[in-house]
């Protein structure tokens, strides 16, 4: 093996140095996504248990279609918006995708053709469980914000398990202090 001479020591180092600096190693999350689902999911799941609750007719639950409809056109005129500022994702980006997008299809899913066996509030905790996903996916990468973040969606899960009268009071919870609030921090954090 040859030896390298400090000038192309320097040359190699600088070849490094300019090809991390141009290479993206933060996942950018867009948190205005994250808040406006959870508290879509927080909304859905809240209203669902003022119904068994009592608090409102069940045909309240017709406005639930159109927080679905706003939330789609939002993220579609966004993320086209998104889409134009950048010049392509790089590949931290695009896996966090895959992940966001396997995690919400799988439990989109569980829910349309596993309803019997994903009844009552085992349907809601199924949408906890693919927002921790993706939470966990962003602390993997760095982000202590959404391991914290991911960590509340999953305790809601926990402790409604052991609260059946409250069940969906926590699982709401659990979207809205754990998926909006990553979204709000991700939203209002400087760096």
């Amino acid at each position: 093996m040859e030896s390298l001479s400090p000038a192309q020591v320097r040359d190699h180092i600088e070849m490094v140095d300019r090809i991390l600096t141009r290479s993206e190693r933060s996942l950018r999350v867009g948190g205005e996504f994250f808040l406006v689902w959870g508290l879509i999911g927080t909304s859905v799941t809240l209203a669902f248990q003022l119904v068994v609750d009592g608090r409102i007719p069940i045909r309240a639950l017709w406005v639930l279609p159109l927080f679905f409809a706003a939330g789609i056109l939002f993220s579609m005129l966004r993320g086209r918006q998104l889409s134009k500022c950048s010049e392509g994702l790089p590949l931290i980006q695009r896996e966090f995708f895959a992940v966001l997008w396997i995690s919400l299809g799988v439990a989109f899913f569980a829910d349309a053709f596993g309803y019997r066996i994903f009844s009552t509030w085992a349907s809601s905790a199924v949408w906890n469980i693919a927002a921790a996903i993706v939470l966990l996916f962003i602390a993997v990468h760095g982000n202590r914000r959404a391991l914290v973040c991911g960590i509340i969606v999953l305790a809601s899960v926990a402790v409604a398990n052991f609260l059946p009268a409250v069940t969906g009071y926590v699982l709401a919870a659990g979207l809205l202090f754990g998926y909006a609030g990553f979204g709000l921090v991700s939203l209002t954090s400087r760096d």
